[in-house]
C-alpha cells in the first residue's frame, strides 16, 4: 500500500506544534536567531528576562537585547556559530540589555541548526549566570577569602570580586563585571599581561604570575601597588573558570623598608664593634713580632714571637668568621642583587684560581683552572660568584693532603652553564652530600683532624649561587671531593 501523503503531512504538523508548546513552555529562555540576527522565536521564559513581550521580540533584530558597546563582538561570535561545520553547541557567558537598561549577566548555549543545503538558524538558550553558576556557596567561600579574589571567564573576562578586592582596587562589583581582567593592571602592562594570562587559560593548574609573584596592579583612581597573585583554575558545571588572589604586598615591602634599615645598621655596628678591634689586634700581633727582633734574651724572643703568632692566627680565625657572618646577612638581605649583571664562569674560575694560587701552594698543593674553549655566561654579580668559587676552593684546599691538586673545571650542557671544583682529598661521606651545606656543619674527620673552620664557607657558597637562580650540589666522584655550580645560560 503507498503511504498516505496526507496522514504524513498531518503526524508532521501535529510534531511541529509540540515542539513549539516544549519551546514555549521550557523553563529556560530561548531565542531563534535568522543568520542576520532577527528574532524569529522567542518563549515566554525570553521576554520575561528581556522585559519586552514576545509579539514585540518576534520580527526585530536581537542587537537591542545588548549593550552598544558589546554589539560588534556578538554579531561576530554569531557569524562563527552560523559558519562552523561540527553541530556542537557553543557556550559563551555574555551580557544583555534589559528594556530598563539594566545589564543582565547570561550564559548562552548557542547552536547553528540546519534547515536546508543553504539556510541555517541559529538556536540561543540563556540563563542568568546567577542561576547557571549555582554559586551560593561559592560566593560564600569567595568572601571568607581574606585576600582579595576575582573570577574569569577563559576570555579574561571578570565574573566576581569579592569584597576584599573591592576595597583593593576602589570599584564596586557591577563595575567590574564583564570587564577584561586587564583593567586592574597599568595602562604600559596590559599588552604582556595579556600574553601571560592567554597562556596560562584552558590549562587546569596552579600558577604564580610576576617573578618572585610581584606584578604591579593599578586602582580605579589610576595609583598603582606592588601585589603578588596566584591564579588557580577551578570548575563550575563542568566548565572551568579562573580564580585570581590577589595579596597586596604594600605593608610587606614598607616591612622591608625597615628590614633593610635594620640590617644596614647591624652591618654598621658588626663592623665597628668587631671587626675594627679585631684588625688592630692583628695589627699589634704583626708589630710585636717585629720588636722582639731586638731582645737580647733568646728564650724570651722565641717566646714572645710564638705567642705573637698564636693571636695573629686566633684573630685571622675570629675576622673571617666575622666576614662570614656579614656575607651571610648581606646575601640573605639583599639576594636580588645577586643576579644582577652578567658573569663568565670561565673568567670567574682563571680569576680565582690566579688569587688564590699562593695560598693553595704554601699548603704543599697545585691548582689550575681548566676550560672547554666556551663562553660560560650567567646572569650573577661576578664578584659575589668568585666569592663563592673562593669557598668552594677555600673547602678543597683544607681538606687535601700535601701533594694533592685542585681543579677548577667549567663548560657548557645545552642551555645549562656549570663550574666544577674537584679535588684529590679523602672526599665527602656517603649521607653528608647535603648536611655539608648546613651553617656550622663541620663533619666528624674536620672535628678529629681539628680541621679549622667554621663551616660556614660552603653555606654561603650556596647562598650566594641560589639566589643567582643557580645550583651547588655534590656530585659523584671516583677519588676526592667533586662539588658542581649550576646555571641558566644567559641569553637576549
Amino acid at each position: 500500500m503507498a503511504p498516505d501523503p496526507v496522514g504524513r503531512g498531518q503526524t508532521t504538523a501535529r510534531a511541529g506544534e509540540a515542539l513549539l508548546r516544549l519551546f514555549a513552555q521550557t523553563d529556560d529562555a530561548r531565542l531563534l536567531l535568522t543568520p542576520d540576527g532577527v528574532v524569529t522565536l522567542a518563549n515566554p521564559r525570553c521576554a520575561e528576562l528581556f522585559g519586552w513581550s514576545v509579539d514585540e521580540l518576534v520580527g526585530t533584530s536581537a542587537v537591542r537585547l545588548t549593550p552598544e558597546r558589546h554589539r560588534e563582538e556578538y554579531a561576530a561570535l554569531r557569524d562563527l556559530v552560523l559558519d562552523s561545520d561540527s553541530g556542537d553547541a557553543a557556550r559563551v557567558d555574555l551580557v544583555g540589555l534589559h528594556r530598563d537598561g539594566t545589564e543582565l549577566r547570561l550564559r548562552v548555549t548557542a547552536r547553528a541548526i540546519v534547515l536546508g543545503q543553504e539556510s541555517r538558524i541559529l538556536s540561543l538558550i540563556l540563563q542568568t549566570r546567577d542561576g547557571a553558576d549555582s554559586s551560593t556557596g561559592f560566593r560564600d567561600l569567595l568572601e571568607a577569602v581574606p585576600d582579595g579574589n576575582v573570577v574569569v571567564d577563559g576570555r579574561g573576562r571578570i565574573l566576581m570580586a569579592n569584597a576584599p578586592a573591592q576595597t583593593m582596587f576602589g570599584y564596586r562589583e557591577d563595575e567590574l563585571l564583564d570587564q577584561p581582567l586587564e583593567l586592574l593592571v597599568p595602562e604600559a602592562q596590559r599588552a604582556s599581561h595579556v600574553r601571560r594570562r592567554t597562556g596560562f587559560t584552558g590549562r587546569a593548574r596552579r600558577h604564580a604570575m610576576g617573578l618572585g609573584t610581584r606584578v604591579v596592579a593599578q586602582r580605579k583612581d589610576g595609583s598603582t601597588f606592588p601585589v603578588s597573585v596566584v591564579i588557580s583554575s577551578i570548575g563550575i558545571n563542568d566548565d572551568v573558570l579562573f580564580s585570581a588572589t590577589v595579596h597586596d604586598l604594600s605593608e610587606l615591602e614598607a616591612l622591608r623598608g625597615r628590614n633593610d634599615q635594620l640590617r644596614d645598621q647591624f652591618l654598621a655596628t658588626v663592623s665597628h664593634e668587631l671587626r675594627t678591634p679585631l684588625t688592630t689586634i692583628l695589627a699589634s700581633a704583626e708589630m710585636l713580632e717585629d720588636d722582639v727582633a731586638d731582645l737580647p734574651d733568646e728564650r724570651v724572643r722565641a717566646l714572645v714571637v710564638r705567642y705573637a703568632e698564636r693571636i695573629e692566627r686566633a684573630a685571622r680565625r675570629e675576622l673571617a668568621l666575622v666576614d662570614d657572618l656579614l656575607s651571610l646577612t648581606i646575601i640573605e638581605g639583599d639576594a636580588e642583587r645577586l643576579g644582577d649583571g652578567l658573569a663568565d664562569l670561565t673568567v670567574v674560575a682563571e680569576s680565582v684560581v690566579a688569587g688564590e694560587r699562593s695560598s693553595v701552594e704554601a699548603r704543599g698543593l697545585t691548582i689550575s683552572a681548566v676550560s672547554a674553549g666556551h663562553p660560560a655566561v650567567v646572569r650573577a654579580h661576578e664578584g659575589w660568584l668568585e666569592r663563592a668559587v673562593r669557598c668552594l676552593v677555600d673547602n678543597a684546599a683544607k681538606f687535601t693532603p700535601r701533594g694533592g691538586r685542585i681543579e677548577v673545571v667549567t663548560g657548557v650542557e645545552g642551555d645549562l652553564a656549570w663550574l666544577e671544583v674537584c679535588d684529590t682529598g679523602p672526599g665527602i661521606p656517603g649521607g653528608d652530600e647535603e648536611r655539608v651545606f648546613a651553617r656550622l656543619y663541620r663533619g666528624a674527620d674536620a672535628v678529629a683532624a681539628e680541621t679549622p673552620g667554621a663551616g660556614l664557607g660552603l653555606s654561603i657558597a650556596r647562598s650566594i649561587v641560589g639566589a643567582a637562580g643557580g645550583r651547588l650540589e655534590v656530585v659523584p666522584a671516583e677519588g676526592g671531593a667533586r662539588l658542581r655550580i649550576t646555571a641558566p645560560r644567559a641569553v637576549a
